[in-house]
């Protein structure tokens, strides 16, 4: 007998003692860990913030919920029905940005320019635009058709001359201001023709007429 024949039953009681029930269990659990686990790693690293910012940047994604957007210009790009809800957007560039039916709940927009945007449907609700920029520019105006502004803090907003389009008056219709923070916001030369500002705040508010409203200082 040769010796590689002689070689065989101690390789079939090699792979014998190591190829039990247990270890082909170890074996199935560590292969299925590994299927589990990668996809989560991805999913992890795909939800980094930096990853999650520039994948929205990069318009891979319309959702950048939380993310850190302040500083940035993202004007004149399209970003309608975006997810920036709790987001830092302060002093951000959204001129003549497409914001129709985006969610700027509780985000941050203190010092953010606006101007001549599409906000048409828009949601601010919590949002703080204290000091926003929203006064119209080259002949066209922001458009605020239906955006909710409940409970915002637009302390120092400037909001003048909006409410016209180059063919004429249009107003503020529905844009609602329901327990928005008003003081100190600038209206003159508006048209808030529509507009629900019966429970905002108003206290050094430049109303459209010039006139300066203190009534709920």
């Amino acid at each position: 007998m040769s010796s590689s024949d002689q070689d065989i039953p101690q390789k079939s009681s090699f792979f014998a003692k190591w190829l039990t029930p247990r270890s082909c269990t170890l074996g199935c659990l560590g292969y299925i860990a590994g299927i589990v686990t990668l996809p989560l790693a991805v999913f992890l690293f795909l939800n980094t913030p930096d990853v999650k910012k520039q994948r929205f940047l990069e318009r891979e994604t319309n959702e950048c919920r939380s993310c850190d957007l302040s500083n940035l210009d993202l004007s004149l790009r399209d970003w309608s029905h975006a997810d920036f809800s709790k987001a830092n957007l302060q002093n951000t560039i959204l001129g003549a940005a497409k914001l129709g039916d985006a969610n700027f709940a509780e985000a941050n927009l203190q010092g953010a320019v606006l101007r001549q945007a599409n906000l048409a449907n828009a949601n601010f609700e919590g949002a703080n635009l204290s000091q926003a920029d929203f006064r119209c520019g080259g002949g066209t105006c922001t458009n605020l058709i239906n955006t909710s502004f409940k409970n915002a803090n637009l302390r120092g907003a400037d909001f003048q001359l909006v409410g016209f389009t180059p063919s004429g008056e249009v107003g503020l219709p529905q844009v609602d201001f329901t327990e928005a923070d008003l003081r100190e916001a600038n209206f003159e030369g508006a048209s808030v023709k529509g507009a629900l500002l019966d429970q905002a705040k108003l206290c050094g508010t430049r109303m459209p007429d010039g006139t300066i409203s203190n009534r709920d200082c």
